[in-house]
């Protein structure tokens, strides 16, 4: 295979130094690669790892490891950063690796693998959306970097809108999406300036878990989705109200309008608090009776059990709000037959677009309103 004169040949760290020297006076001309993989996990001694590599004979270093979680693959990320020695190619194998792919590119990681049409491993991001979608030929050492946060991840388009915006607005940015947990949030933002990172879009389950590692909080409400890094402080604000308010009134204003919120998490709480600034008859339905309870009396609005959601239907009502997860699974928790003809009915949840809700809505006679819709206006407020 040398005989053919690649442009690099990649060999891994257990081959003998003795036929790598061989090789390189036969063919002077291939760059070598020389490889330590790890499938299993991110070793804590990446260094260790790396001087482990070196020898006389080799053009390039390769560390390939398995990233568990996002930790992991910011850890490489990190180790990248301090070496930039132009000899490094670091790479965070697997999906909560991907992200790091794209950010290696700041630290000049000499080589980044991609695919055309098929993977050769998990985590690897297409060639046409890294040019395409991140911009990856124009990503330099100041480049700006936003992302969402939360977990699960993957069925965000938020990387796609984003991107766009940034092309469009000629800014040097690139937005990426990380998986992470809660209990990893302590870990993430004591990386984070580290990074050139200006701004973080949360989503579930952290919306409310994100409030304890943000130096300001300017709308004190219970629940963020979006931080920006301002003056290396990290102040968070909310913009799903009024994505999501905003949407409604395109086709009635909310004011004295008896509106029906299924949900008590993050988003419904934002969506809540604007629902009562704009004076609409709030009513909150959720499974956890109490994380309701404990919203409508803050918000002095009507609260009840979700098993109790086919009395209050009956009672009438002008726009339901689904502001659960259900319809990401396919779950439909109003009962169609309660549905009423020309009432508003609006699901948060943007992909799948045409929720089970939304088409069972639709098949009664409502006026639907898209998650997609929300999405775009809450997306727009975030990082002007």
């Amino acid at each position: 295979l040398f005989s053919l004169k690649p442009n690099f040949f990649d060999l891994e760290h257990d081959t003998s130094l003795e036929f790598i020297e061989k090789m390189k006076n036969l063919y002077p001309d291939v760059k070598i690669i020389f490889s330590y993989h790890n499938f299993l996990n991110t070793p804590p001694n990446l260094n260790e790892v790396y001087e482990n590599l070196k020898n006389p004979f080799t053009d390039l270093y390769k560390i390939s490891t398995f990233a568990n979680n996002s930790i992991d693959a910011l850890r490489v990320l990190d180790f990248i950063k301090e070496k930039q020695d132009g000899k490094l190619i670091a790479i965070p194998m697997g999906d909560n690796g991907s992200f790091a792919r794209v950010l290696s590119k700041i630290y000049e990681n000499k080589i980044t693998y991609t695919y055309v049409d098929k993977k050769s491993a998990a985590g690897q991001i297409s060639i046409s959306d890294l040019t395409d979608v991140y911009n990856f030929k124009n990503i330099n050492e100041n480049t700006e970097v936003y992302a969402l946060l939360g977990y699960p991840v993957d069925q965000s388009i938020s990387h796609v809108f984003h991107n766009n915006e940034f092309l469009k607005q000629n800014k040097n940015a690139v937005y990426i999406k990380i998986n992470l947990q809660g209990h990893e949030l302590p870990i993430f933002f004591s990386y984070v300036k580290k990074f050139p990172f200006k701004g973080f879009s949360v989503t579930m389950p952290l919306k409310e878990k994100v409030i304890s590692f943000v130096d300001e909080d300017i709308v004190n409400i219970g629940a963020i989705n979006t931080i920006s890094l301002k003056n290396k402080k990290l102040v968070g604000f909310n913009t799903d109200g009024v994505a999501a308010l905003d949407a409604v009134e395109r086709k009635i204003q909310v004011k004295d309008k008896k509106v029906l919120l299924i949900g008590a998490g993050g988003v419904a709480i934002a969506i809540a608090n604007e629902a009562v600034k704009r004076k609409a008859n709030l009513i909150i339905l959720n499974r956890d009776q109490t994380r309701a309870f404990d919203l409508a009396s803050k918000l002095q609005c009507r609260a009840y059990s979700l098993d109790k959601i086919e009395d209050v239907l009956r009672e009438g009502y002008d726009v339901i709000i689904n502001a659960t997860s259900a319809s990401y699974q396919e779950i439909n928790l109003v009962p169609p037959e309660y549905l009423i003809p020309g009432t508003i009915v609006m699901d948060v949840v943007s992909k799948p677009v045409e929720t089970l809700f939304l088409k069972h809505a639709q098949d009664r006679g409502c006026l639907i309103i898209y998650g997609m819709e929300m999405f775009i206006n809450q997306a727009k407020r975030q990082f002007v």
